[in-house]
């Protein structure tokens, strides 16, 4: 239980990281786009906000990608699971037998309720 305690936490650590410098970087970024321009400002001024802008766009760009990645991997999770060895898991077919048994016995509930005659 410690093992999955700890991966929760990590995970949850890494979303809270990746929201905070996605914050943190559209910050800057209005805060640049804000900033009101000299009168007397030349080319170079210019040149060096413009460079900014690009340099926190792009860090603003890689905190979101980091996050989608992080939903990639909780679904991958979701979805499948831990990792098992081959022939981990496999119960020999009684699964399947078992998920047939189970629709058997939903349909027979399905028709006796609605009270269609049974085949």
């Amino acid at each position: 239980m410690e093992g999955a305690q700890r991966t929760t936490s990590i995970l949850i650590d890494r979303q809270q990281r990746g929201v905070a410098a996605l914050l943190t970087r559209f910050k800057y970024l209005i805060n640049l786009a804000a900033t009101p321009v000299e009168d007397g400002a030349t080319k170079e001024v210019a040149a060096a906000n413009a460079f900014r802008m690009e340099v926190e766009s792009s860090a603003l760009v890689r905190a979101a990608e980091d996050l989608l990645q992080l939903t990639r991997e909780l679904k991958e999770m979701w979805l499948f699971g831990p990792l098992r060895g081959i022939g981990e898991g496999e119960s020999e077919g009684k699964m399947d037998e078992d998920a047939k048994k189970v629709g058997e016995m939903v349909e027979a509930l399905l028709k006796r309720n609605s009270g269609a005659p049974e085949l």
